[in-house]
């Protein structure tokens, strides 16, 4: 059994490559036309344009092939984990205690989205008390350092008074095993992005989000507390038929992380007099990069043509909602519009330290980290008023009631021509950070712990004389 688990550490290595490789490029065809006279330039055109016709079935087909690996890979992975949970082999054994020990549980361990950081930081908060705690993932990016997680199939024996923190934030087969643990469970909700954004892109996505959703309404009867990011999930679980204790505690953002010099090259590339208008997230369709397009493209037109947009996220070439991006830029002729990709963190910071302005039109947050980095390098931010968006914003920023574009350039001209205003809205979100200092949040979180545990003889967290469902 050894083996199977050196196996599945090589299966996921494996898997996480050919995620990253998974993009193709659709081959271009480049024509030089300096000393050509223009008929012949003409054909070469005419010729690439057929060879590009030819050849993108077979591009399509390929791109197809690559994404069925790469989910069968995953499945293979997933049905090896489950051999080795039935197995019990090589179960961890977590030091003893006088006090509660603390578990947090997740579908995967991802390097650098929200979901990943907040476990991470939690982890590091609770250490930071002198609490027993360990991260338990099904899939760890090779990225995260060794030692901040252990495999899922190692999940040890818990007692009755030790905390499982079950993150959830999209369709997970540790579900089942989280609802069978006698012990104290805790629902730590991101929130399941509705299926209906997917539906005309990815449709894989769509089924995963739709099972998400399926097993957050049956598992509400499965946990002793749940602990959410915001007022706005909070509701979603209600409307869910959720009717345990739900604390409401933000996510906790090591800002420390933030502290790293910024790239040199993003700084001086574009520190050229042009304002720079980013966004910062997935490429994925319910964050309405559409909306933003059309937005910066009126206020470029109309208002300000010294402005570039910056799109900082990673994207699929083969993904249908890109390609509708990249035909929407070509049909309205917009300009100045760069997708960065897959960009190092030190390259994300340089984009965040020479933005003007962050633009989100978000229609789905259940809290919205970019919002708060945004802040933090000190980037007036306006954004669409749904969601969560409104909750983590909560008075500072500009908040949009609807997306009408000139609607939108009036208020990214307020925030770019108008000084006075853009010092009182990075003042307002100067105090707004406040809020998610690491203290400030995770003394929150400690406290709700405690208020879980049942607080007792001093000790951090006390063993709780507690009941599980």
């Amino acid at each position: 059994m050894n083996h199977l688990q050196e196996d599945m550490e090589l299966l996921q290595d494996n898997l996480l490559e050919m995620q990253a490789l998974w993009d193709l490029t659709e081959p271009k065809v480049s024509v030089r036309q300096a000393g050509v006279k223009y008929p012949f330039v003409l054909c070469k055109k005419a010729a690439r344009k057929i060879l590009r016709w030819m050849l993108r079935p077979y591009f399509q087909q390929q791109a197809a092939f690559n994404g069925a690996a790469v989910r069968a890979v995953g499945d293979l992975l997933r049905i090896q984990h489950q051999m080795l949970v039935r197995e019990k082999t090589s179960r961890d054994i977590l030091p003893e205690s006088d006090a509660p020990r603390i578990i947090q549980i997740v579908a995967g361990l991802n390097y650098g989205d929200a979901v990943g950081n907040d476990v991470i930081a939690i982890k590091n908060a609770l250490k930071a008390k002198g609490i027993v705690t360990e991260i338990y993932a099904t899939t760890i990016h090779k990225k995260i350092p060794a030692g901040t997680a252990k495999y899922s199939y190692r999940l040890p024996e818990l007692r009755e008074d030790d905390i499982v923190i079950y993150h959830f934030a999209s369709a997970d087969p540790l579900a089942e095993t989280v609802q069978k643990l006698t012990c104290i469970k805790v629902l730590r909700y991101h929130n399941v992005t509705p299926p209906e954004f997917f539906q005309k892109y990815d449709r894989t996505a769509a089924h995963s989000t739709r099972l998400g959703l399926k097993q957050m309404r049956e598992m509400n009867q499965s946990f002793d507390y749940v602990m959410t990011v915001s007022e706005y999930n909070k509701k979603d679980l209600r409307g869910m038929g959720y009717r345990c204790p739900i604390f409401v505690v933000p996510i906790l953002i090591q800002f420390s992380d933030y502290a790293k010099k910024p790239s040199p090259k993003i700084i001086k590339k574009y520190s050229d007099g042009v304002k720079n208008i980013i966004f910062v997230g997935r490429i994925a369709p319910n964050k309405k990069i559409e909306d933003v397009i059309t937005a910066y493209d009126y206020y470029h037109k109309k208002a300000d043509a010294n402005t570039r947009l910056i799109i900082v996220g990673s994207h699929q070439e083969k993904s249908r909602y890109y390609s509708y991006l990249q035909s929407l830029i070509r049909r309205i002729k917009a300009e100045n519009i760069i997708f960065t990709g897959h960009i190092t963190f030190e390259e994300i910071l340089g984009c965040y330290s020479v933005a003007d302005a962050f633009l989100c039109m978000s229609e789905h947050e259940g809290f919205c980290v970019p919002l708060v980095e945004a802040m933090y390098f000190g980037v007036p931010v306006v954004a669409y008023a749904g969601t969560a968006v409104p909750e983590t914003l909560d008075g500072c920023g500009v908040l949009l009631e609807h997306k009408a574009p000139e609607y939108v350039a009036k208020a990214l001209g307020a925030v770019l021509q108008d000084e006075e205003k853009r010092s009182e809205i990075i003042k307002r979100e100067n105090e707004r950070l406040k809020n998610f200092a690491v203290d400030v949040v995770g003394e929150k979180m400690i406290g709700v712990l405690e208020k879980m545990a049942g607080k007792k003889d001093g000790h951090p967290l006390a063993a709780a004389h507690h009941k599980c469902y």
